[in-house]
């Protein structure tokens, strides 16, 4: 491999690899996984005994039986849908300049959309790039935001300015290899290339000049420096690479195990114990005949069942052998408490539903306890999107300072109902010091309305003259038609008798 070979992966890259590739099999459930074969579920010493090179071999056939009978939980999949649906129970508040109102993501997304993806990358990896571009062929270019996963962050560089902290990042290299469909022909290939991003030189690890950018073909030469362009708005160039990295809990470029790790290292295990014990009962059902004193012929085939028939000499003897069934019980006893403890650090944890008679204190702090990793996996996520929003401000000449990025914290159920406003309602009552104001935008926030403070007023005293008065009691009710409610005592029911 020579030095200026793009495809030249960061050692911390190496590292972790093996770890994302593992935890998107899992995510992408039970047919992938199955496609890594010996990768996830190793050979019996049986099977690979009676040989696994070719696929008519007696190991062959058996491990693909033992394959297919094996079944993989999909609690990675529960887990990342169950916390994503959470964190954007509620839309974030995201607050941009005018300059910046239709800004979107390489795929179209807006910058919500974008969130909820850097989020889920998060989970599931713990790593996700982002870089502001813009369009080489627009008179009047927007930045846009192009996300890359871990797996395509190949190579990166921190350096520091005459030794001084904080550390800059000035060299990344992104893997941004596809398929291409040909222009004449209706076929695909995997095209090769890598985007490099420099502050200032190649050779040097000083992080200082303009930020210039290359798309390159793995091709020799590979590299050429002189091929780098500044990326500049109507002339304003920047001094900065536009890249930010978002891990699960900060935003340096060092890399960590994704969060879920330790769940998807236990579905292995259980894919595996699930081989192993629905062989053993494969197994108990496989019993083998044996016959004592039987000459029998290489020719003969011998049946068992009803309608067969199998002749023993005098002496002789006929029976069963099969695998004994001792361990199955302490098999499925171990699956059943490894099922158990991956519910409790996935999807079943993370469930904001009230059980029976659990109070609502027990549960907050149920959920609590469960979603601190959210908390800081959200937080990290909104401050790296507004990171990034901020410099594509400040190269479209707006105030970086207007970019705002609020991410949703309630993870639990709270909705509003009709007694915790009247609880509110009775508290402010008797004195708690708490405004109408605010108690309407616990209405707002909750999604019980979408009107403001003002229009809700309006609404509630053209109510006082309608249909819907409110009665002295408090409550509203419709207001009865003088010509059809009771009479008078004048006019009463002539079928009645006045007494006195």
């Amino acid at each position: 491999m020579s030095t200026t070979d793009l495809s030249s992966k960061h050692p911390e890259y190496s590292i972790q690899w093996d770890n994302w590739v593992q935890m998107r099999d899992a995510y992408q459930g039970e047919r992938q996984v199955k496609s890594k074969r010996t990768i996830y579920l190793p050979a019996t010493s049986g099977q690979i005994a009676d040989g696994m090179q070719q696929s008519t071999q007696p190991g062959w056939l058996a491990y693909e039986a033992y394959l297919k009978r094996a079944r993989f939980p999909n609690f990675v999949r529960e887990a990342v849908q169950t916390a994503i649906g959470m964190m954007h129970s509620q839309p974030p508040k995201i607050k941009l300049p005018k300059e910046l109102e239709n800004i979107r993501s390489s795929k179209g997304e807006t910058m919500p959309q974008l969130l909820r993806r850097i989020n889920q990358e998060q989970l599931l990896t713990g790593r996700i790039g982002l870089l502001a571009d813009i369009a080489t062929k627009t008179s009047d270019p927007l930045p846009y935001i192009a996300s890359y996963s871990a797996e395509r962050l190949i190579n990166w560089d921190d350096g520091t300015v005459n030794g001084l902290v904080p550390q800059v990042l000035n060299f990344v290299v992104l893997d941004e290899s596809e398929y291409e469909r040909s222009n004449l022909s209706f076929g695909w290939q995997i095209k090769e290339k890598y985007r490099v991003l420099i502050l200032g030189t190649v050779d040097e690890n000083e992080p200082q000049g303009a930020y210039k950018f290359g798309v390159f073909e793995e091709k020799s030469p590979a590299f050429e420096e002189n091929k780098l362009t500044a990326a500049s708005i109507r002339g304003k160039t920047l001094s900065k690479i536009p890249f930010v990295i978002i891990n699960a809990s900060d935003l340096v470029s060092d890399t960590d195990e994704p969060p879920l790790m330790d769940l998807g290292n236990l579905c292995m295990t259980i894919y595996r114990g699930e081989a192993d014990y629905r062989q053993n009962l494969f197994m108990q059902g496989q019993d083998t005949l044996v016959i004592v004193g039987g000459a029998q012929d290489e020719s003969e085939t011998i049946r068992t069942g009803a309608g067969s028939r199998i002749e023993v000499p005098m002496g002789g003897d006929a029976k069963y052998i099969g695998v004994e069934s001792d361990g199955l019980s302490e098999q499925r006893e171990s699956l059943e408490n490894d099922r158990k403890i991956a519910g409790s650090m996935g999807a079943q944890s993370l469930d904001t539903v009230s059980r029976e008679r659990e109070s609502g204190t027990s549960l907050n702090i149920r959920i609590a306890a469960r979603t601190a990793d959210l908390n800081q996996i959200a937080l990290t996520g909104a401050a790296g999107l507004q990171q990034i929003l901020r410099v594509c401000a400040e190269w479209v000449g707006a105030n970086p300072e207007e970019v705002q990025v609020e991410p949703n914290l309630e993870f639990g159920d709270h909705s509003l109902t009709g007694q915790n406003m009247v609880e509110m309602q009775t508290a402010r009552n008797l004195g708690y010091p708490i405004s109408a104001r605010s108690l309407h935008q616990v209405a707002v926030d909750r999604g019980l309305t979408k009107l403001t403070f003002e229009e809700e007023e309006k609404r509630a005293k053209e109510e006082e003259k309608g249909p819907f008065k409110r009665s002295e009691s408090g409550d509203r009710a419709p207001q009865q038609d003088p010509g059809n409610g009771p009479s008078d005592k004048k006019s009463g029911d002539p079928t009645k008798k006045e007494t006195k």
